[in-house]
């Protein structure tokens, strides 16, 4: 199996991701940002300890903020990335998937629509270039329609990825909003050069739950679109409902490499 399988997870949880037996572990940019100066190295070789990788980042803003509003605080947010650029260039990031939803979501004046989606598209190229000099590429991530209104399928996110014309600035695929924009596995083969990362929970209904044996749901035509795409990275599991973290993730890093090894052998 070349394909390393991944964990959403909490600073405080990359003990338990670890022994899970993950590869790596997907932390929150907010909760790295927060810490002091002295917390921060404290958790560098915390984290140097656990074994794991840290290609990935998400949560660069809180959703409650809006990029087409008048009292977006741009220049805040580009301090913030640089910040979260260094911080997490130093734990090892190649990649900041770019979800955002209610963040990057369109009004609904359509006389406006236009200038918005300008707008959105400016700050995304600028995120886009603070992290170049770290080495860090930008995800867009397709998103289902209760997320945002904006950037659905990965056709979408992929031509908008392109159209800002940055070499550090991609697409994404996420099972869950796959599904929910009615989107096509076969999207996944169609753009596979610009698809960069993957992330995978139990798909059905609203929360997003560890996949696990016996949960009713076939994973394996999403992996073998990844397969077939000869998609080479990270596939996390993006799971933020549990009742035990570590009996959940465990079994689905065990779930998932036995589906991975068959299909990816």
């Amino acid at each position: 199996m070349k394909n390393r399988i991944g964990c959403f997870g909490r600073c405080a949880q990359i003990d338990e991701i670890a022994a899970a037996g993950y590869d790596s572990a997907e932390l929150d940019i907010l909760e790295l940002n927060a810490m002091s100066a002295g917390e921060f190295g404290a958790f560098i070789r915390r984290a140097g300890e656990t074994g794991l990788g840290f290609e990935a980042f998400s949560g660069f803003m809180p959703l409650s903020e809006r990029i087409c509003s008048e009292g977006f605080d741009r220049a805040f947010y580009i301090e913030h990335a640089k910040r979260a650029a260094e911080r997490t260039g130093r734990l090892g990031a190649r990649l900041w998937p770019f979800g955002a939803g209610k963040c990057r979501s369109l009004p609904e004046d359509p006389a406006i629509v236009p200038a918005m989606r300008e707008k959105v598209a400016d700050f995304v190229g600028e995120l886009s270039d603070v992290l170049l000099p770290y080495g860090i590429s930008l995800a867009v991530e397709p998103l289902g329609p209760a997320n945002s209104n904006f950037l659905n399928r990965i056709a979408e996110a992929a031509a908008f990825a392109a159209a800002l014309c940055r070499p550090n600035c991609f697409a994404m695929c996420d099972l869950r909003h796959i599904l929910k924009s009615g989107d096509s596995y076969a999207e996944v083969q169609s753009f596979r050069r610009q698809i960069i990362h993957a992330h995978i929970d139990y798909p059905l209904g609203e929360l997003r739950f560890f996949p696990q044996s016996g949960d009713g749901f076939d994973y394996l035509p999403y992996l073998r679109a990844l397969k077939q795409a000869d998609y080479p990275g990270l596939i996390t599991v993006e799971a933020t409902s549990y009742r035990d973290f570590a009996a959940e993730a465990g079994a689905c890093r065990a779930f998932l490499a036995e589906l991975c090894g068959a299909v990816f052998a």
